[in-house]
């Protein structure tokens, strides 16, 4: 027998971009499912951001367009090489783990007990790579694979993060333990941003506005 069970391939959320798709990372642009424009909800209703792709795709377009030189001014200059890896690289049969961790702590139902285990699970698979690296030099060798582990693992930590905080119902998040929606404290948007270190900073908005970028050079 084939295992059913229920699942979710989205998530409510990404990248925080304006009205032109820019990021808070001068010269860096994002649109469709990895963007966080605004214009979503609670859920991500099917295809929106196919459509969402194809409006703020043209934004982007206009934008970078309009800039002419003024443009390189805005995309920083690239790091010099490092002598060993700023990061440390998962290796790829870390995919299955972290997809396990997913699927029993936070699917489509959770709870703080089921999201605290989840959350464990990741830290010790992010510390255990950092550790490596930091005491042996020690990473997993380049390549598509273990980049995508290792990306995996950080979106991972950062919906967990966010279903972590936001401690009531709402749309496709579903916490067993807090069952009921609550506006007066959670009608507000979830902000994670990634430390210089790896660690994730996390806060709650104080209105209901969705957060804008950083002012862009050009705006300034």
């Amino acid at each position: 027998p084939v295992p059913v069970a229920p699942a979710a391939h989205y998530a409510s959320g990404g990248v925080r971009t304006d009205s032109h798709g820019r990021t808070t990372v001068p010269g860096l642009y994002s649109c469709g499912e990895v963007a966080c424009t605004g214009v979503h909800g609670a859920n991500r209703l099917a295809s929106n951001s196919l459509l969402e792709g194809l409006v703020y795709a043209e934004r982007i377009a206009a934008d970078i367009a309009g800039a002419g030189d003024a443009l390189a001014a805005r995309v920083p200059q690239p790091l010099p090489a490092a002598e060993r890896p700023a990061y440390p690289l998962l290796p790829a049969e870390a995919r299955l783990t972290i997809q396990r961790a997913m699927t029993r702590g936070a699917g489509v139902l959770r709870s703080e007990e089921s999201l605290a285990g989840a959350a464990d699970r990741l830290h010790r698979l992010h510390a255990d790579a950092r550790d490596a690296l930091d005491e042996h030099g020690k990473t997993a060798e380049p390549g598509v694979d273990t980049w995508e582990a290792t990306n995996l693992l950080c979106v991972a930590r950062v919906l967990v993060a966010a279903a972590r905080q936001r401690e009531e119902t709402r749309g496709c998040h579903w916490r067993e333990d807090r069952p009921e929606r609550d506006d007066t404290t959670w009608r507000r948007h979830i902000v994670v941003r990634l430390n210089p270190d790896r660690s994730l900073a996390v806060r709650t908005t104080d209105t209901t506005d969705f957060p804008p970028t950083l002012p862009q050079p050009q705006e300034q």
